[in-house]
């Protein structure tokens, strides 16, 4: 490596999604009503796998924007029984940030685990060239 062509960790760089991630963990989120304002959960680094688990008897909503969670572009993850685990996803993803809302008028609550590259979140630009496409459209939810 010269002083001319430095090295740095970035997106495409393979390397940081070789090693294991650093952890990042936050539970007993609070996450409204579908009729509220969403929960963001922002990482300081960007990911490379994200586990969501619903620790409520309500069904969950996650996406990677505000609107994407209020309109269409979501997916659930749903209630827990009292006979079985709770239910969880897990994700292999570059991001910086979910988004949590309940999918009933009855508030939730979550738990998220995150294993970060040490790529700084700011590289993560959410647009594309036809703008942002992280805006809760073109099935980016």
């Amino acid at each position: 490596m010269s002083f001319n062509n430095p090295y740095y960790v970035g997106l495409q760089n393979v390397g940081s999604y070789q090693v294991s991630g650093i952890p990042f963990a936050t539970s007993s989120i609070a996450v409204p009503a579908s009729s509220g304002t969403p929960t963001q959960v922002s990482f300081p680094f960007v990911t490379q796998r994200i586990t969501i688990r619903n620790i409520s008897s309500g069904d969950l909503r996650v996406g990677f924007s505000s609107n994407g969670v209020k309109a269409t572009n979501y997916f659930v993850i749903p209630a827990g029984s009292a006979t079985s685990t709770f239910p969880q996803s897990e994700f292999k993803v570059k991001v910086n940030t979910v988004f949590l809302l309940a999918n009933s008028t009855t508030p939730t609550s979550a738990s998220v685990f995150a294993e970060l590259t040490n790529i700084d979140s700011n590289l993560l630009v959410n647009s594309g060239p036809a703008g942002s496409n992280w805006s809760g459209s073109v099935g980016v939810g």
